[in-house]
């Protein structure tokens, strides 16, 4: 019993509470840049500014509601608000239908909610390797503790490269109260699937193989979403600095 306990421990260390934090962490300040944003440029500066995140916060949502099993209402990955209708103020939206009695729909509910974390922090990783592979290799290299290698930038990606993820930052990683709402919905169904993986790991491992297996697995996504956070941090300052300038 004391080893299935360990390994339901681990199971919740690894895969809910270091990601939970990290994400809150990263949703807060990304909600702060938004209201920024708003602050400074007025209520269009955040499309203007974030619109890709929008579009890939929203795609985050609606290719996980896929992946569930989930019937497609409707949705739009960006969209304009009305300025004359006060209730019209959604950026995007995914609108969503699932089968009550699936248990596998149900437990989707909890990562189609947070998906756009997940999916702007991915999109972050690719960008930086795709445009600025000179940073993702410093990034690599502090991360390895190995020689800091010479980094070679052009301009013209670096500027595109800057534009894409402060778009991102602005619009992609805030959790609407409805994303949140979405994931409660299925937080007992995936309860039942930790104590039911946790039984069945007990009866041919131990709790210590499986956190080591965990955090081996884990440890690149981890970093991926300090690199994300260290990044929403970066778009803070510059924004809360143009905040106080203006």
């Amino acid at each position: 019993m004391n080893n299935y306990f360990r390994i339901l421990g681990a199971l919740a260390l690894f895969l809910v509470l270091i990601p939970v934090l990290l994400g809150t962490i990263t949703v807060l300040i990304s909600r702060r840049n938004k209201v920024l944003t708003v602050v400074i440029g007025g209520f269009y500066a955040q499309i203007i500014l974030g619109g890709v995140g929008v579009i890939i916060h929203e795609l985050s949502h609606l290719l996980m509601a896929l992946l569930f099993g989930h019937q497609i209402v409707s949705f739009r990955l960006l969209h304009i608000p009305n300025p004359s209708n006060p209730g019209d103020n959604a950026l995007g939206y995914v609108n969503h239908a699932w089968n009550e009695h699936s248990f596998y729909q149900r437990v989707g509910n909890v990562f189609i909610g947070i998906a756009p974390v997940v999916g702007c922090t991915l999109a972050i990783i690719g960008l930086t390797q795709w445009l600025v592979p000179g940073i993702f290799e410093l990034w690599q290299a502090v991360i390895a503790q190995t020689e800091i290698p010479q980094i070679q930038l052009t301009a013209g990606r670096l500027i595109l490269w800057l534009i894409l993820i402060a778009n991102i930052a602005i619009g992609g990683f805030d959790l609407s109260s409805a994303d949140l709402e979405n994931s409660a919905t299925g937080l007992m169904m995936l309860l039942a699937v930790f104590l039911i993986t946790a039984l069945i790991l007990s009866q041919f491992t131990t709790g210590p193989l499986v956190a080591q297996t965990l955090q081996n697995w884990l440890a690149p996504f981890y970093w991926s979403m300090i690199f994300a956070l260290l990044i929403n941090l970066l778009m803070l300052g510059i924004l809360s600095l143009l905040s106080r300038l203006g």
